[in-house]
């Protein structure tokens, strides 16, 4: 799915727009750290966010770490946890979480439904389409993609998603390194438990 045909879709729901909109987030903060327009995004989506729910309270967290964030210690931060010098603090991709091992059955297995959906890792990526920040962006595209209906969203987040990435932002947040992350990785653990409740609703 091209990016203009992302920003069309998500102008005819507001609802699934902002869903869309909060996995791609979450795509670009897992791959890498964020940039200055991006911080200012969240300064605002933070400040003008209401609290009372896991959610909300999520968002003005994230807003907050952003407005105090600075770019050299971000590079830093981004590199300790998810990087460091032969492996970071967390490994993000799916087979490790899920069988201990990188590019193991969970990868083939995401691959084979990607493929059955026509969804292709977009050119450059270095990734494979198990790490966590892909499998987000894929979540992003297949929630606006009219051709995907709601059972095979619902199957891809069961299986791609909820087996694991809520046991990932867990650990993001307990990072020795993790201090912006700390903010992602709330956004991350309360966002995946809202996705489950929508997806139960719609079973």
């Amino acid at each position: 799915m091209s990016e203009q045909a992302f920003e069309s879709a998500t102008e005819t729901d507001p609802v699934e727009a902002l869903r869309a909109g909060t996995w791609s987030l979450l795509g670009r903060l897992l791959m890498g750290p964020p940039d200055a327009e991006t911080l200012g995004r969240l300064v605002e989506v933070g400040s003008a966010g209401p609290a009372g729910d896991a959610i909300g309270e999520a968002w003005q967290r994230l807003g907050e770490a952003a407005r105090t964030a600075r770019d050299d210690a971000l590079q830093r931060e981004y590199q300790d946890v998810f990087i460091g010098v032969g492996g970071g603090e967390i490994t993000p991709y799916s087979s490790w979480y899920l069988r201990g091992m990188l590019a193991d059955r969970p990868l083939i297995e995401l691959r084979d439904d990607l493929a059955a959906l026509g969804i292709e890792m977009g050119e450059g990526c270095s990734e494979t389409e198990d790490h966590a920040g892909a499998i987000c962006e894929t979540m992003a595209f297949v929630i606006v993609d009219e051709d995907v209906d709601p059972d095979w969203q619902r199957d891809l987040f069961r299986r791609h998603v909820d087996s694991w990435m809520g046991r990932l932002f867990e650990d993001i947040g307990k990072a020795p390194s993790a201090d912006f992350y700390r903010a992602v990785a709330a956004l991350g653990e309360a966002f995946v438990a809202l996705e489950r409740r929508v997806y139960a609703m719609s079973a």
